[in-house]
């Protein structure tokens, strides 16, 4: 898991912000999309992206289906791959210079109950109705996730908010940003909740039990939490 360090999110924005007007001044802006499938038989799917929005939904079908956006400025075309390593699918891609002038935005089709492992450098995440184990990370960007059954999920943002919305108990949900708001919606049992934030306020309307076999930890440097019946 990385950990999160308000500060460097502060400087990883400034970063961010900097390198979208190197962008403009890189050359004309170009797009293309790629869109394959795959049928390998794999326990876990992990995107690291770099800059760009991701989407991705279940199917009841058994192949991954995936749609590329590929967004540059000049010739910084990024060179977007996709391998089957060990167990997993990783999807990824690299941008020719370090200009911040190239980004992949991904729309995903995943089998049910196959496990996400997210990670994003700058922009949006968002899920609907995935049935398996979460993993997501993101420097800069909002966490937008809802109909989820599956039992496990760790969540973390640099800055941005994240929302959370089960349709059945999750086992074990952590969520942990460095500037944002967190809301944690879940079906109307006892939980066992820890929260801890440095600059906001934790708001918990669910039942609590410290010997809850569902166990929620929200954790904020700055901004709200709460933990609510959905």
């Amino acid at each position: 898991m990385k950990k999160i360090a308000i500060a460097g999110g502060l400087l990883a924005s400034a970063v961010l912000l900097t390198g979208c007007g190197l962008a403009q001044i890189a050359g004309p802006s170009h797009q293309d999309t790629v869109s394959y499938q795959v049928t390998d038989k794999v326990a876990k799917l992990r995107v690291d992206g770099h800059a760009g929005d991701t989407v991705v939904t279940e199917t009841d079908g058994t192949a991954i289906r995936v749609v590329e956006t590929l967004r540059w400025h000049g010739d910084d075309k990024p060179k977007a791959e996709h391998k089957v390593e060990g167990d997993a699918l990783i999807v990824t891609y690299d941008c020719p210079s370090d200009w911040g002038s190239c980004g992949v935005d991904y729309k995903i089709e995943i089998p049910k109950g196959l496990p996400v492992d997210l990670d994003s450098g700058s922009g949006d995440i968002t899920l609907r109705d995935l049935t398996g184990d979460i993993e997501v990370f993101v420097g800069s960007g909002d966490v937008d996730a809802a109909g989820l059954t599956g039992k496990k999920v760790s969540a973390e943002a640099g800055s941005g908010n994240v929302e959370l919305v089960y349709t059945s108990a999750p086992d074990d949900a952590k969520v942990e940003v460095g500037s944002g708001d967190v809301v944690l919606k879940v079906p109307d049992v006892a939980y066992d909740v820890s929260t801890d934030t440095g600059a906001g306020d934790a708001e918990v309307t669910v039942k609590t039990d410290g010997s809850s076999p569902h166990k929620i930890s929200l954790a904020s440097g700055s901004g709200d939490l709460s933990v609510l019946p959905g």
